[in-house]
């Protein structure tokens, strides 16, 4: 973290002299860094057996995580607009911890900085926290492949942005541009064209050709001939 941070106050000037900004502060998110410092399957295990542990490790880890997203905006200046969070080990529990460990995240979010939007990322199974997650107060929710647009977009009306969620595999990487087309076009069809940020499932993975990018942004165009097309 401190070497992040030097490099940050080392290379900020130099970021924004070419007309770029530093937009985003980020982090893992308190499970993922339970299961890092604890081993996520004793953490795992944990959560059912000795919650009381489980939640003080959390409680810890989220006041790092606080301090760490605190840290990172002040090193980065006035240009910071969101937070970003990667929680994938939400996906590997159930509702009924899901819903314990969100009532008590409301609680934390509150005091992280003021005024910033707050991206959720998980690209695990989201199906024990997708009715939960926007009344924690996170704008977008960028998931994976695993659930189709149509379902997340009933499930979770117009409380979030949906980022998603053309296959980053199957698709993005090992697909022709004119799969790539025809995935994005029904992504966009099945979202109806708003509160969607196109996007692949999770993130791009390495290896999704240069073609395959192109593509998804000439079925944005094709679909929504208005939208705003950023430099590939």
């Amino acid at each position: 973290m401190g070497m992040t941070l030097h490099r940050i106050k080392m290379q900020r000037q130099r970021i924004l002299d070419t007309g770029e900004i530093l937009p985003l502060v980020t982090s893992r998110g308190p499970l993922c860094t339970a299961g890092f410092v604890r081993s996520t399957t004793d953490f795992m295990i944990d959560l059912v057996e000795k919650p009381e542990w489980a939640h003080k490790l959390i409680d810890r880890c989220t006041n790092l995580i606080i301090d760490w997203l605190k840290a990172q905006a002040k090193a980065m200046g006035d240009t910071v607009e969101g937070i970003f969070i990667l929680d994938d080990i939400v996906g590997f529990i159930n509702e009924e911890i899901t819903r314990n460990l969100l009532t008590i995240s409301q609680k934390d979010l509150r005091r992280l900085p003021k005024g910033l939007g707050e991206d959720y990322h998980n690209d695990a199974e989201v199906d024990a926290c997708l009715d939960h997650l926007p009344d924690c107060g996170f704008n977008v929710l960028n998931w994976g492949k695993q659930k189709d647009i149509a379902e997340v977009k009933e499930r979770v009306g117009g409380r979030m942005c949906l980022m998603g969620n053309v296959n980053p595999l199957e698709i993005g990487v090992r697909g022709t541009p004119d799969e790539v087309r025809d995935a994005t076009l029904e992504v966009l069809e099945k979202s109806g064209g708003e509160g969607i940020i196109l996007s692949v499932g999770g993130g791009t993975s390495p290896g999704m050709p240069r073609e395959n990018i192109q593509a998804m942004l000439q079925a944005l165009e094709e679909f929504s001939p208005t939208s705003r097309l950023g430099d590939v």
